[in-house]
């Protein structure tokens, strides 16, 4: 174990880079670049991006899967870089596609899973039974995992994800297919096990809005850099200094052109839907937008109308995901150096 490494600390990742040679006299590609970041014991740690910001290539070297081009990564007191093979009892990945042990019964594939993570006959009985019963598997618990739905599929694997109690458990995308019911059961559990056992969760998603109900911080990742990192009020105060005002009108209550030029005036003004609108504006435009609520437009036409701080979601659409590649070199917010 690393002694100047932080015993609070479950992961960090320090000037991490990973690059692939090109092929064919291709250039070569940089998945990730100078990337630094910590995550404490006992933490749920949102990881964000677009489609290739380099999250799986993240994710691949914080199992020992993929070798970094340099830099270091300590897990569980592991040098992941030097002993790969040391992460594998500490870790647990729920992949977005499919585990083995396909032709098991879902009951058999639990038990199994916990057998070969070191769990006795009894451990994995009994956590095999309770993660049944959390997940309302009970009635599937008898049928082959390849004829399962794609919703109880998912629930299978991250029942599976979870046998053996990990220390770090890494979710891809774990509520994919999942309807709002399950998906909640999976956020609960995810949450007690952090709360009781204290397991660090790596949560790789590109559900902004479920992440923020669950995640105690979080990075956002754009080609292949760390593009923000800190929690979702700390993001919130560095990057959403601006009020959200969202207006659902009445059917056939259109919003004339005179208003929706005054909400132009306060500030970003976005039409999400027939009837309704959403306006980012700064703070000082907020009682002249409430006064125009309830003077010009009036309460008699608005379904609803609602004036609060932005979303983790409206941060993450609102950040600029130009490649960070090609800007000047500069710290960012937040990001250790």
């Amino acid at each position: 174990m690393r002694s100047n490494i932080d015993e609070n600390l479950s992961i960090s990742v320090c000037g991490l880079r990973r690059v692939y040679a090109g092929k064919r006299k291709q250039p070569a590609v940089i998945a990730n670049d100078e990337i630094t970041f910590d995550v404490r014991r006992g933490e749920v740690f949102g990881l964000l991006g677009p489609n290739g910001a380099g999250k799986t290539t993240l994710v691949l070297q914080l199992l020992g899967l993929a070798k970094p081009t340099s830099g270091s990564i300590w897990l569980e007191g592991v040098d992941v870089v030097r002993e790969p093979r040391r992460v594998k009892p500490l870790t647990s990945y729920l992949p977005q596609s499919g585990l083995p042990m396909r032709f098991l019964t879902v009951k058999n594939a639990l038990y199994y899973t916990g057998r070969l993570r070191g769990q006795s006959y009894q451990e994995a009985e009994q956590q095999t039974r309770e993660l049944l019963d959390a997940l309302d598997l009970c009635a599937f618990e008898r049928r082959s995992v390849k004829l399962l739905s794609g919703g109880l599929l998912r629930l299978a694997h991250f029942a599976m994800a979870l046998m053996g109690n990990p220390r770090v458990v890494i979710l891809d995308e774990p509520t994919n297919e999942l309807d709002p019911h399950r998906r909640r059961m999976v956020w609960d559990i995810i949450a007690k096990k952090n709360r009781e056992m204290g397991m660090t969760c790596v949560l790789v998603t590109h559900n902004v809005l479920e992440a923020e109900k669950v995640v105690h911080r979080v990075g956002i990742m754009c080609s292949g850099r760390m593009k923000a990192l800190g929690t979702p009020g700390e993001l919130n105060a560095r990057f959403g200094k601006e009020i959200r005002l969202d207006l659902h009108l009445k059917e056939d209550m259109p919003l004339c052109a005179e208003d929706r030029s005054l909400l132009l005036s306060f500030g970003r003004l976005e039409e999400i839907g027939p009837g309704q609108f959403r306006c980012y504006m700064d703070t000082s435009y907020v009682s002249q937008a409430a006064g125009m609520i309830a003077g010009r437009i009036g309460f008699d036409k608005l379904e609803n109308f609602s004036l609060s701080p932005p979303s983790l979601e409206d941060i993450y659409l609102h950040l600029d995901f130009t490649p960070v590649m090609k800007q000047a070199e500069a710290p960012l917010a937040g990001v250790r150096p």
